[in-house]
């Protein structure tokens, strides 16, 4: 019997998705009792027969959805529709399960019967991966991994984060799916855990229920993140009340002339191209500048198309 659905949005990244369809191959649970919704979100001719190889031979059932380029709102809500599950655990195409993460999970359910309950797990850096300093403040302190900000068991809606979140289907149905106005995977998250809080949602977090990032990340690999980021900022601001959004949203202005006087974007250039310059530990608040003034660029592209 399925009893949970794995939803994966993947888009152009077929080897990193082996790595996840793999490692749900090993789970200590019965494969069973879960089944695995992967929707390709308009990937290219190549990557998709890829795809396509990957679901086959599976242990656990697999199903694979086609979209056009729509981004992950609309990807995971074709996933959430299909599922057969009565709980649906939204991952990344590059968040390589735990052996254990699915039984946490569903033990989580079992335990927590009521339909408002949810599940946050944890995420760190793949033990394959070489963690730079640049890598290590973004898991500390930095916009990855914030998960050393959670103090007890309860995450908070502003913690739904796909990378490693289950929720009930029939709560999930009735109160809202992502929102698929936002392009990008940025706030789109933060935006349905708002609308799900005003329903009810408690959201809990497991330490346990452990999944591992594969993605080597530098400065210049997250600039186009950055700028989505800034970007769905502009959606933010018409669907989160006032009090919920962050500096940046509320206070364009200054923040977007404090950039253009402050030599941060011929900083931000100079780290781009070199970058063992700015990889070390102890310049937490450089990143944070640099990081902040895509951002902006991306808040000044999503202001334009208005």
């Amino acid at each position: 019997m399925i009893e949970l659905s794995v939803i994966i949005p993947t888009y152009n990244r077929s080897d990193i998705l082996g790595k996840t369809l793999t490692a749900l191959d090993s789970q200590t649970v019965s494969p069973n009792r879960f089944e695995t919704i992967i929707i390709d979100d308009g990937s290219s001719r190549r990557e998709l027969l890829d795809i396509k190889q990957l679901t086959r031979g599976r242990k656990y059932s697999t199903k694979l959805l086609l979209q056009k380029h729509k981004g992950p709102a609309a990807a995971r809500n074709k996933g959430i529709l299909k599922a057969r599950g009565g709980v649906v655990l939204i991952i990344n195409d590059d968040t390589v399960p735990g052996p254990n993460l699915i039984e946490r999970h569903l033990l989580y359910h079992r335990h927590k019967q009521k339909e408002n309950y949810g599940l946050l797990g944890k995420v760190v850096w793949h033990p394959e991966i070489k963690v730079t300093p640049f890598m290590h403040w973004l898991e500390n302190g930095g916009p990855y991994f914030s998960f050393n900000s959670i103090e007890g068991k309860n995450a908070g809606w502003q913690r739904l984060w796909t990378c490693n979140v289950s929720l009930k289907r029939s709560f999930l149905l009735p109160h809202g799916l992502f929102d698929e106005e936002f392009p990008d995977a940025a706030w789109e998250d933060i935006e349905l855990g708002y609308r799900l809080h005003l329903a009810g949602l408690v959201l809990l977090y497991d330490r346990t229920a452990l999944g591992y990032h594969y993605h080597p990340t530098s400065i210049a690999s997250i600039i186009n993140k950055m700028k989505a980021n800034g970007r769905n900022l502009v959606l933010i601001r018409k669907k989160l009340p006032q009090r919920y959004w962050p500096p940046l949203a509320k206070h364009p202005r200054l923040l977007i002339f404090l950039d253009r006087i402050s030599g941060i974007a011929l900083l931000a250039r100079i780290s781009r191209f070199i970058p063992q310059v700015f990889d070390r530990r102890g310049v937490g608040k450089l990143y944070d500048l640099i990081l902040l003034h895509y951002r902006i660029s991306g808040f000044q592209e999503g202001l334009d198309k208005l």
